[in-house]
């Protein structure tokens, strides 16, 4: 399946959305993600595909994926991303993902550090367009005050979401500061490969069980 370029958004000084369009119809979830393929000369060890969140729900009727490039460090594929133009294609395959909500009568904790807010996104866009009233805390850390989509989530018409914006590392304490009933929900960590799993294992210190703890790994991210 291919993918057309539309638009490039710069969300923040190092981070970037890219619009997709489709020919094919894509049925995805909300919080699942894509295999990317693009092909260049030369490429680095890191190869030439990835797996990436989409960043848009179904809904909204086109695929976005939203990264971060790094200019020194980065990789020849996130180059070849990133220096994609209007109008240009790449290959998508094998959509997957487990990181989406089942169910709708659950009370949940979101805890996203940095980039890994991106599944929550597309389910936060998912559950206000089909007004689905449930019960969210958005725990949202980065490394800055440049929060990727803040006034898209400040805006978000879903009356019993909560977010609270944390500038640095989240920890323990913000988790039992924020959350008054925590043995009473689901809790999504999204984020760097590090910080998901320091958080969950801090939950566990919580004494939440495995059960109600899902997390997404954002590799390559510090």
């Amino acid at each position: 399946m291919k993918l057309t370029l539309k638009k490039k958004k710069q969300e923040t000084s190092d981070i970037i959305s890219l619009i997709f369009s489709s020919d094919d119809k894509i049925n995805w979830v909300a919080g699942q993600y894509l295999h990317y393929v693009l092909h260049h000369e030369p490429t680095d060890d890191r190869g030439s595909d990835r797996w990436f969140t989409i960043s848009s729900a179904p809904h909204e009727g086109f695929v976005m994926l939203t990264t971060r490039f790094d200019k020194v460090k980065g990789s020849s594929f996130k180059n070849e991303l990133n220096n994609l133009n209007e109008g240009d294609i790449i290959e998508v395959s094998d959509l997957d993902g487990d990181f989406i909500l089942e169910d709708l009568n659950a009370k949940y904790v979101f805890i996203a550090g940095g980039i890994g807010i991106t599944p929550y996104r597309a389910i936060l866009k998912d559950l206000e367009s089909k007004s689905n009233n449930v019960d969210v805390i958005l725990l949202y850390a980065n490394r800055d005050s440049n929060f990727v989509f803040k006034d898209e989530l400040d805006h978000l018409a879903i009356p019993n979401l909560k977010i609270k914006y944390i500038e640095g590392r989240i920890n323990i304490d913000d988790i039992k500061n924020s959350v008054s009933d925590i043995n009473d929900r689901i809790f999504y960590i999204s984020g760097p490969e590090g910080m998901v799993d320091s958080m969950g294992e801090a939950l566990k210190e919580l004494e939440i069980t495995d059960s109600n703890i899902k997390q997404d790994w954002f590799p390559g991210y510090d």
